[in-house]
């Protein structure tokens, strides 16, 4: 099946912003002596000021959203901005990175299934295959050479609560985006998820008496600077871009190239080689990916929207 100009710049888009959250999970181990969740304030905190000059830059008008509309934006920062933030760094402190990218991986069939979920309808069975490769390939390429992955308790829960960050950015993003457009909505959300880490920051601090924030050594400082332009600012504006062009099912599968951008970034850095586990399952993702794309947009259920009332205003470009 042939895609339109618009379908393939969605699918650069996606690709893309995987990519560079994939260099996240490399990242994150910089991160592991730093003050935590000072630490991913500071990231959100940057992330909101590098959107507001881009939204300077692009002349772009900023919509009052309304209480339900602010709902989703609020659980978007709390969710996919500020927890998967956290819950990532702590995740790969207490397993390998790889043994995370199982977890992230099964991300494209949860949210195909959530997606059906709400909107009341049958997957397609083509988005359906498309999302099992994805999960079993993304499995697959983490397995170590012996053919078995080791996972701790902690590591395994702290694995799944990244996978619900990185479903809910795009399950809780969809509807904001659509009724802000997605630079009023990634702006509203960062601000607030810098706002929520900071209060945390310092009620956890003054219990526990740990520092909120100190001077942070190169490579600390070199992560916190790509996670907030990288892989909040840049990937969020192209995550929804390619999700306006895809739509929520399709856009989704990408996600499962996810634990196979991160085995290249940690190759890259030099704390990981791919194996032939690792080769296999990265076929299998591309395998799966193409399949799923496969389904036309209208195929695909809707993604849940905001009550109709708080959406027939006119969209701002973004």
């Amino acid at each position: 099946m042939m895609f339109d100009a618009r379908e393939r710049s969605g699918a650069a888009l996606a690709l893309g912003a995987v990519c560079l959250i994939g260099g996240s999970v490399a990242a994150a181990t910089h991160l592991h002596g730093y003050p935590l969740i000072g630490g991913q304030a500071v990231r959100y905190g940057l992330a909101t000021v590098f959107l507001l000059v881009w939204a300077r830059i692009r002349k772009h008008t900023f919509i009052r959203p309304s209480p339900a509309q602010m709902a989703w934006v609020f659980l978007l920062a709390a969710t996919g901005m500020a927890g998967y933030g956290v819950v990532l760094v702590y995740a790969t402190s207490m397993t390998s990175p790889g043994n995370v990218g199982v977890a992230l991986g099964a991300a494209p069939l949860i949210i195909v299934l959530v997606q059906s979920l709400l909107a009341q309808v049958r997957p397609s069975r083509s988005l359906m295959a498309g999302a099992l490769a994805v999960a079993c390939g993304s499995a697959v390429a983490q397995l170590s050479t012996g053919g078995t992955v080791q996972w701790s308790a902690q590591g395994f829960a702290w694995s799944c609560l990244a996978l619900t960050g990185v479903c809910a950015v795009t399950l809780l993003g969809a509807p904001a985006t659509k009724a802000l457009g997605s630079l009023s909505a990634i702006t509203y959300a960062c601000a607030l998820a810098s706002g929520m880490l900071f209060l945390t920051a310092v009620i956890t601090g003054s219990v526990t008496g740990t520092p909120v924030l100190r001077r942070p050594s190169g490579a600390e400082l070199s992560a916190l600077a790509f996670l907030a332009l990288g892989v909040t600012t840049v990937v969020f504006l192209m995550w929804y871009g390619a999700v306006e062009r895809l739509g929520t099912g399709r856009t989704g599968l990408f996600n499962g190239l996810i634990p196979l951008a991160s085995l290249l970034a940690l190759s890259v850095t030099g704390t990981a080689t791919a194996s032939l586990n690792q080769i296999a399952g990265a076929a299998l993702v591309l395998i799966g990916v193409a399949f799923g794309l496969r389904v036309r947009k209208r195929d695909t259920p809707p993604p849940r929207a905001a009550p109709a009332e708080h959406v027939t205003g006119a969209r701002p470009h973004s």
